[in-house]
């Protein structure tokens, strides 16, 4: 049997089906599956990020509606801004970067020869300094190739 999570994302992903974007209300979904409104937070914050394809954004004045759209692929410039600005952050561990490199590859923004390139410049072997700095050397590395990327697209 699948876990709350589990079935509140795909309450959630077959809801938004071939739609670009849903509003939802978070409350009204926490009643629906009779758990706590910070339930339905946890389940967005993981399963509906960037680096999955997915913008989450509140609605001010909605009393608890969301918004969740589908980013586009053919908007990769507007996806790879949205992991600058929003997703990489000021640290990123190895985990964190296999995921968006996922995305990223599954999108076909990169290859997987680009892919295992990055993987390897940014690999903890690669980066052999104090754990303290080296997720942000990571980070600071990888939105600048995400740049570059949007500078080639």
């Amino acid at each position: 049997m699948a876990n709350i999570s589990d079935t509140i994302e795909q309450f959630i992903k077959a809801t938004l089906g071939e739609n670009e974007s849903i509003d939802i209300s978070r409350n009204s979904l926490a009643e629906y599956f009779a758990c706590v409104p910070s339930q339905i937070n946890y389940v967005l914050d993981t399963r509906f990020t960037v680096d999955r394809g997915y913008l989450v954004e509140s609605k001010r004045g909605g009393s608890g509606f969301i918004k969740i759209t589908k980013i586009n692929n053919k908007d990769d410039n507007e996806y790879l801004n949205s992991l600058v600005l929003e997703s990489v952050g000021d640290e990123l561990n190895s985990r964190r970067m296999g995921q968006i490199l996922d995305r990223l590859e599954t999108s076909e923004i990169v290859s997987n020869k680009e892919r295992t390139l990055i993987e390897s410049a940014l690999s903890e072997d690669s980066l052999m300094m104090p754990f303290t700095i080296r997720d942000r050397i990571r980070a600071q590395a990888f939105k600048n190739v995400l740049i570059k990327l949007m500078i080639n697209n």
